[in-house]
């Protein structure tokens, strides 16, 4: 397990985000690609025979087809969330990478478990909505989580730069502690000081295969995509598990938290004793039950805003 160099780990323990250059090869993005595909395909079927399109774009490429869809039917039309296929091997596959866990266990140490959180999130053209106030995703998860090390990693699956929507980090705001901040209308979380004045935004330019990995308390944020494409990616949250972590009660309330905020309990995907890491059919039955409660009204309006890029 190679992981990060130390200089690595010192420079996200400074900034409080790493962007890792070639972590994935390409190709192990192109499944997951792939089931979008398949996702857009079965959606523009869907508005194709209500008559909402007048064709069902399949020429065009990945980035552009749901915008093209999107610019007939002159609404905001989008996917709904990949939770909903997660009997699919591509996602446990992305889960599960060696780089990825291997990154992580540099971050959190041996023992690491899988939130539940797999969000795959088109920002799409000209979309007002689509920008982000700068946030920290504990402002999302619950206050007593800012005791925990709950580690982001975002991985884009196309290239991203300052016109189709990257990310902007504000470096070191994972010491500032958590800030206040209350929903808008929008239920976008709104920061309660003007943190630009803290510190200088950071934008971060990323090809595919590149790693964004960042704290629960950094500060980050996304603007409009102003190109004629979509803007893919794909987030995922770990964290230390609880059983193994020997939580003081701060960090148990923490734990608990997070645990109300997803619906589920962290389930362990990698550990120094195998028999705790979670089998593919368990993950299976854990990601079902995310799934599942994502979807009841009570949650979908936190879950789907949250922490949102």
């Amino acid at each position: 397990m190679p992981g990060l160099t130390q200089s690595d780990v010192n420079s996200y323990r400074h900034q409080g985000y790493l962007v890792l250059r070639e972590g994935l090869k390409p190709e192990d993005l192109l499944p997951l690609r792939a089931l979008i595909t398949t996702l857009t395909d079965e959606h523009a079927q869907k508005l194709h025979r209500a008559g909402k399109i007048s064709s069902l774009y399949e020429t065009e490429s990945f980035e552009r087809r749901l915008a093209v869809i999107n610019e007939e039917v002159k609404f905001r039309s989008r996917l709904e969330d990949l939770t909903q296929r997660f009997n699919s091997p591509e996602l446990f596959n992305l889960i599960r990478h060696p780089a990825i866990l291997d990154s992580v266990s540099s971050l959190l140490g041996p023992e690491v478990a899988w939130t539940g959180s797999f969000v795959t999130r088109p920002k799409l053209p000209q979309n007002a909505s689509a920008t982000f106030p700068w946030h920290q995703d504990s402002q999302y998860y619950g206050g007593p989580t800012q005791h925990l090390h709950v580690v982001s990693v975002w991985i884009p699956l196309v290239d991203v730069d300052e016109y189709n929507g990257c990310l902007y980090v504000l470096p070191g705001s994972h010491t500032w502690g958590l800030l206040k901040g209350k929903r808008g209308a929008d239920n976008l979380m709104i920061t309660s000081e003007d943190v630009e004045k803290r510190a200088k935004p950071t934008a971060l330019p990323m090809s595919q295969g590149d790693i964004l990995f960042f704290s629960n308390l950094t500060f980050h944020s996304s603007k409009p995509n102003s190109t004629d494409k979509v803007r893919w990616s794909v987030d995922l949250r770990y964290v230390v598990p609880p059983l193994a972590a020997t939580p003081t009660e701060q960090q148990q309330q923490g734990y608990d938290t997070l645990d109300t905020h997803y619906g589920v309990a962290p389930i362990t995907v990698r550990s120094r004793r195998t028999e705790n890491v979670a089998s593919l059919a368990q993950l299976q039955e854990f990601a079902s039950r995310y799934s599942a409660q994502k979807a009841t009204p009570r949650k979908s309006a936190n879950l789907q805003s949250s922490h949102v890029r």
